[in-house]
């Protein structure tokens, strides 16, 4: 049962992160109908400091709304997670980058890329409570890119989710991206 869960949220996930890379203004239309999309996110000072190579420690789903957390990839990958089981279509967008570009660098890809995939967030709503708690350790940094390959999750079964993407480091904050 663990490794259906498993797998379908893996293949949710990704056919996610697809439809929104589809509205990164390279060719295709995005809608301009909806409010513009901007992060609520804020940077933290002193926290761009990891070497290439570094693991960094480890980030947890916070209890409560607040804005997303960009400053390591686990954070970065925490708040995608916990956005994309929550439904909430804005935020994932927010924290996602397409061919090297944050998605809310693109004018009208954000509103767009919300509105593509949040009726099929709806459909991981009731696997919230399967990542409550979730921690995400030991993303590898090289530079401005990590990776979740190596990675210890509580719950075990993220790692499995989460180590077919990557996260990018763009004017110092992490935007979660397709391996």
């Amino acid at each position: 049962m663990k490794k259906l869960l498993t797998g379908a949220l893996a293949l949710m996930l990704s056919a996610s992160l697809a439809a929104c890379s589809t509205s990164d203004g390279s060719g295709a239309q995005p809608s301009t109908t909806g409010p513009a999309v901007t992060s609520s996110s804020t940077e933290t000072p002193g926290t761009d400091t990891a070497a290439p190579g570094d693991t960094v420690s480890s980030a947890a789903v916070p209890t409560t709304a607040a804005p997303a957390d960009q400053s390591t990839p686990e954070a970065a990958m925490t708040s995608w997670l916990a956005a994309m089981v929550s439904g909430d279509g804005n935020t994932v967008c927010q924290l996602m980058s397409t061919n090297g570009k944050p998605i809310p660098s693109i004018p009208g890809a954000a509103a767009a890329c919300g509105k593509k995939i949040t009726p099929m967030l709806d459909q991981l709503k009731e696997l919230g409570a399967a990542f409550k708690g979730l921690k995400i350790t030991g993303a590898t940094v090289k530079g401005d890119t990590a990776s979740f390959e190596s990675v210890t999750t509580e719950p075990a079964l993220a790692a499995d989710v989460v180590r077919s993407f990557k996260a990018v480091r763009v004017g110092g904050k992490w935007y979660i991206t397709q391996s």
